[in-house]
């Protein structure tokens, strides 16, 4: 005869989470990471600040792609991010200021947040298709479009 047993008070069972399974799968992906784990940051912080950094520095129409590429509940947390940075256009901004952005948002040393950043943008590119990878690539400066395509 099969006995419950009682989850750890951390652990929350999936059907009795919020998120979607595919946002719960992108975030477990995230949290998961030693990366992030070891910085004591939230995978949904973590995937609020990358993306939030990429979106402005994204253009208007290539960020809605992003998006729309992520599916709804993913592309949600650019959606926020859209709203957040108003009208103006892309930003540029080279990779130091990049990931500096993500350090002050994470409230973590830089060199996690590039860290961080890579897991980010792991999680991202494994659920985009590769046009969408490419779009968003050649809106990056060389150094960080490295870091986002995918590996060969």
């Amino acid at each position: 005869m099969a006995q419950e047993t009682e989850l750890p008070p951390s652990i929350t069972p999936v059907k009795e989470r919020d998120e979607s399974l595919d946002l719960q799968a992108f975030l477990d992906e995230i949290g998961n990471s030693r990366e992030v784990s070891v910085n004591k940051v939230e995978a949904r912080d973590a995937a609020h600040a990358v993306l939030c950094t990429l979106a402005r520095r994204l253009s208007d129409g290539e960020d809605v792609k992003l998006m729309n590429a992520l599916g709804s509940d993913i592309g949600d947390i650019v959606g926020e991010c859209t709203i957040l940075r108003g009208p103006s256009h892309a930003r540029r901004m080279h990779r130091e200021e990049f990931i500096s952005d993500i350090a002050d948002h994470l409230k973590i040393p830089v060199d996690q947040a590039d860290r961080v950043m890579k897991v980010v943008f792991t999680a991202v590119r494994d659920r985009i298709p590769e046009d969408e990878v490419s779009a968003v690539a050649s809106q990056l400066p060389p150094d960080l479009a490295d870091s986002f395509r995918r590996p060969v």
